[in-house]
């Protein structure tokens, strides 16, 4: 598709032009023809539908006239039979063994019929029609005399009308009942009528069976002849209730089979949609199972009921087979359409290219004459269209260009002169501009370097403060140890003054034991030689006594000589509280003073800080400044570079003579 385009756009405005055309006209042939399709096929579904109809009513009507005259057939020897059983019926009270059934006798004018088979057999011979008669046996039918034979050559006789026949309750209201019948594999049109006898009570039936078999085989094999279109065909479906409904009556290939549970190719189930409605239209998918199709086909499907046999009359066939010609038919005007196009095409090329594409080939040979320079070309122009105001705007333009090319000619070397001008001038502020930004520069770093050293100043000045508060912190706790030491040194001396006072307490107990041990020792010489182990503890304790008030003696002399020293050095502590506390106070000033030097220093060092930026912006100004001038002129330059070369370029013009410069 992108090669498409590409090519497309290397194509001349004629083929461009006639493709358009070309494409536009197919694109409404086919649209048209698109929708004349659409509605001819709509069309001839409508008459298929229509004929189909047509068709099915057809072959009701004849189903119908075909159940009418099996009709008054079976009624008129229906009657017939009866005939021969007019007069007195009766039933006795006795019993005939039938078939291992004990039935009761039945009569008739006094002759009895069980097992009577001359006048059923007579009937048959004479009208070909098959004859019954049923006797009443509580509340069945039992068949006591029949012309009808199995397959193997026997009388149905013994045998019960089933109580669910559609006949048996009609009968037994003493009605008659008519209605088809498959008796041993053949179709018989019936009729069941009541015997009654005087009182109107039901005691019999009499039956006939009217042998359709031959002309209803006739019938299908006529019906599966019939074709619909080239592959459609007819075909009739059971719609009965019961387990024959949607049994195939009548088909070309599947007769006897069950469609109840047919589904078509999109899962519908089409069989039971038709013996509900009984009578329409309608279209399905359909993919025959086994063949080699890939792709469902459209069908189209009529069908209608016939109430009697309550059949399903059904014709079906594909659509494709009733519009396949009127595909081709559109197909062949398609393609007449589309080479009809092409002629035109061919046509609206040559009247394009002669009428639009030659005059813009001129017009463009004289706009790539004025694009090299030469403005002297010129166009004759003497239509009055649009091609024709074209050419005059080309000539037009080439007028417009020689006068421009002139007035620039003369304007760009002004401007070269005056451009130059400028740029002189803008060198010359570019170098003070240029001088002014290098003191700025040189003033920004003093005043950087100035800042530092603030700065620095300011650092120190803080730390000294720092330093100051911690020591006077460190004096103040150094005074309140020297303080607390004072205040131990009472201590001391308290407790030295109480112990010489125990010392004392223990001399003179030593000196009492003395006294104690010499009056032992007297009382022991007194006694003699009995007391004079106790003399010798007596001068024992005496010794311990000296000993002890020596000891306390020395104990007492140096506590005295300790009190001396202890008060002496509280003299010297109480000297070197009173002194730290001085040291306190004039550290506290110090450290005052201190604090308002590094209060002084922050803020001189915020001033210069504010001083060096401002300088610093005035640097950054002065420095765009300069950028500035220096881009003015650059641009000075570069406009007298491009004047010069506007001057070059525009004499490159050729101009006609009467335009040239003198």
């Amino acid at each position: 598709m992108t090669s498409i385009f590409k090519k497309h756009h290397t194509l001349g405005l004629g083929q461009k032009l006639a493709v358009a055309n070309f494409v536009l006209v197919s694109i409404v042939l086919a649209v048209l023809i698109g929708l004349i399709g659409f509605f001819v096929s709509k069309n001839i579904e409508h008459r298929a539908e229509d004929e189909l109809n047509q068709h099915i009513h057809m072959m009701v009507s004849f189903l119908e006239a075909t159940d009418a005259d099996l009709y008054r057939r079976a009624e008129f020897l229906g009657k017939s039979f009866a005939q021969n059983f007019s007069g007195k019926f009766e039933i006795s009270g006795e019993k005939m063994l039938i078939k291992d059934r004990q039935v009761p006798i039945f009569s008739a004018n006094g002759n009895i019929i069980n097992l009577n088979y001359q006048v059923v057999d007579k009937f048959t011979q004479s009208t070909g029609a098959i004859a019954t008669v049923f006797v009443k046996d509580g509340n069945d039918f039992v068949r006591v005399t029949t012309s009808l034979k199995n397959e193997n050559g026997e009388r149905a006789v013994g045998t019960v009308l089933d109580t669910t026949h559609p006949g048996y309750q009609k009968v037994q209201s003493g009605n008659s009942y008519m209605g088809i019948a498959t008796l041993f594999g053949r179709r018989y049109m019936t009729r069941y009528d009541p015997i009654k006898d005087a009182n109107g009570n039901v005691l019999g039936i009499s039956f006939i069976g009217l042998d359709f078999s031959e002309f209803f085989a006739n019938m299908k094999e006529s019906i599966k002849k019939l074709k619909v279109g080239a592959s459609g065909y007819y075909y009739i479906l059971d719609s009965k209730p019961g387990k024959n409904m949607g049994t195939l009556v009548v088909h070309p290939v599947l007769e006897g089979k069950n469609l109840l549970d047919t589904q078509d190719a999109d899962g519908q189930f089409f069989i039971r949609e038709m013996l509900e409605k009984k009578n329409g239209v309608q279209y399905y998918n359909w993919m025959n199972p086994g063949s080699d199709e890939t792709h469902p086909r459209r069908k189209l499907i009529a069908y209608a009921h016939h109430a009697n046999w309550d059949w399903v009359i059904a014709a079906s066939t594909y659509v494709e087979e009733y519009t396949a010609q009127a595909h081709q038919l559109i197909f062949r005007f398609a393609m007449l359409g589309l080479l009809a196009v092409a002629l035109l095409a061919g046509a609206w090329f040559v009247f394009i290219r002669r009428m639009i594409v030659q005059p813009i080939q001129q017009a463009c040979g004289v706009a790539q004459t004025l694009a090299a320079g030469d403005l002297s070309g010129h166009l004759t122009a003497s239509r009055h269209d649009e091609i024709g105001d074209l050419l005059h705007a080309m000539n037009s333009i080439g007028e417009g260009l020689t006068r421009v090319v002139t007035t620039v000619r003369t304007g760009s070397e002004s401007v070269a002169l005056a451009s130059a001008e400028i740029a002189q001038g803008n060198q010359d502020l570019s170098t003070r501009t240029a001088s002014q930004a290098s003191a700025l520069e040189q003033t920004a770093a003093s005043m950087e370097e100035l800042g530092s050293t603030v700065k620095v100043n300011a650092d120190h000045s803080a730390t000294a403060n720092h330093l100051a508060q911690g020591a006077s912190q460190v004096v103040v706790d150094s005074g309140q140890v020297v303080q607390q030491v004072v205040q131990t040194m009472k201590g001391i001396e308290a407790s030295s003054h109480r112990i010489a006072e125990i010392i004392s307490v223990i001399d003179g107990i030593a000196f009492q034991t003395n006294i104690l041990a010499l009056n032992a020792a007297v009382e022991a010489a007194r006694a003699g030689e009995q007391g004079r182990g106790f003399a010798v503890v007596a001068s024992e304790v005496r010794a311990l006594a000296g000993r002890s008030a020596h000891a306390a003696q020395e104990i007492k002399d140096l506590i005295s000589h300790s009190v001396g020293e202890i008060q002496q050095g509280g003299v010297l502590v109480e000297k070197a509280g009173h002194t730290m506390q001085l040291a306190i106070e004039e550290i506290q000033k110090v450290a005052s003073l201190m604090q308002e030097i590094s209060n002084a220093s922050h803020e001189q060092n915020a001033g210069v800080q504010q001083v060096g930026e401002a300088i610093i912006h005035m640097d950054q100004s002065t420095q765009q400044n300069a950028a500035l001038v220096e881009e003015m002129a650059s641009a000075a330059n570069s406009l007298r570079q491009q004047a010069s070369d506007l001057v070059k370029t525009v004499s490159v013009f050729k101009l006609a003579a009467h335009h040239s410069n003198p």
